[in-house]
């Protein structure tokens, strides 16, 4: 059995870690071309900073650098434990993270649906807009599955 997630899997960073990642909001991760991939998980990590808190938009683009943001439907669930997620949740267009250090809540997204919601807008980020303002340390990692061609190097995710 083959041993490569990555070349299987795009994996890439959406926000480097910060020591307060929704300060500067709204916060973008860099966005991502769908039509390469069949479906994206973008994983928020918080650490320290159980106070602070952010509403999440996910948001269709025409290009990579974000142009042209219109948000979409979305998936989530939570982790806030070392290991145990929630149930998988549908959000309507935001969800409000909750208060608490140390979790990760996962968004899921499927190509199709996002070119179905948004035809002519195959780029895909994440925006966080801080709630309460509080600092709390983070990162976004996005994992991009089910790519269009698949190679022991991944094609890029972002041009």
């Amino acid at each position: 059995m083959s041993q490569n997630f990555i070349g299987a899997n795009h994996v890439l960073n959406g926000t480097w870690p910060l020591a307060d990642v929704y300060e500067t909001g709204p916060v973008y991760t860099q966005a991502v071309n769908m039509g390469l991939y069949g479906h994206a998980c973008f994983v928020l990590s918080e650490g320290a900073g159980g106070t602070g808190t952010t509403t999440i938009t996910m948001q269709a683009c025409t290009t990579a650098a974000g142009a042209s943001p219109t948000a979409i439907s979305f998936r989530y669930r939570v982790c806030d434990t070392q290991d145990t997620w929630g149930a998988l949740s549908a959000a309507v267009a935001t969800y409000a993270t909750i208060a608490g250090a140390n979790k990760m809540i996962a968004i899921e997204v499927d190509a199709e649906d996002l070119i179905a919601a948004q035809p002519t807008k195959p780029y895909l980020r994440m925006a966080m807009t801080e709630l309460v303002d509080a600092v709390c340390l983070g990162s976004v990692v996005i994992i991009l599955t089910d790519p269009a061609y698949p190679r022991a190097i991944p094609v890029t995710a972002i041009t």
